[in-house]
């Protein structure tokens, strides 16, 4: 069995979300997404760029990089840390995202043009974590 497919959770929703600052170009700002989330179906609302997803294999790009650059440790303090009952989130770097990639920021103003959010709901929050690690 593949391995996203053993996490798949009918629950599973995956929020992305960023700001474009008036000094942003729209273009540059949603190939930053995309670079990081190539099947991302975007739009854009009131200034935010946003896409949801059920398909945990669209974190697999960030799960890649994470590990192979052992911030594993980083990644899943933080969504311990921002966990509350089934949501948990994380912050990207997106000067970083614009360049494919992944740096997660612990604060939004790590990321000077301010960060993209990562929201992840699913009943199973514990599972979906440690699917990062597997």
């Amino acid at each position: 069995m593949n391995n996203e497919n053993k996490y798949n959770n009918k629950d599973l929703e995956i929020i992305v979300q960023t700001y474009v600052n008036p000094s942003e170009d729209l273009e540059k700002v949603t190939s930053a997404i995309r670079n990081i989330f190539p099947d991302a179906k975007v739009i854009l609302k009131d200034s935010k760029i946003q896409f949801s997803t059920k398909k945990l294999e669209e974190l697999k790009k960030i799960k890649d990089q994470i590990r192979s650059r052992s911030t594993i440790s980083v990644l899943k303090k933080v969504l311990y840390n921002n966990q509350h009952m089934n949501i948990t989130w994380f912050l990207l770097n997106k000067q970083a995202s614009f360049s494919g990639v992944v740096v997660i920021v612990e604060e939004e103003d790590e990321s000077p043009l301010g960060p993209i959010k990562i929201t992840i709901k699913n009943q199973d929050i514990e599972e979906t974590i440690n699917w990062f690690e597997h």
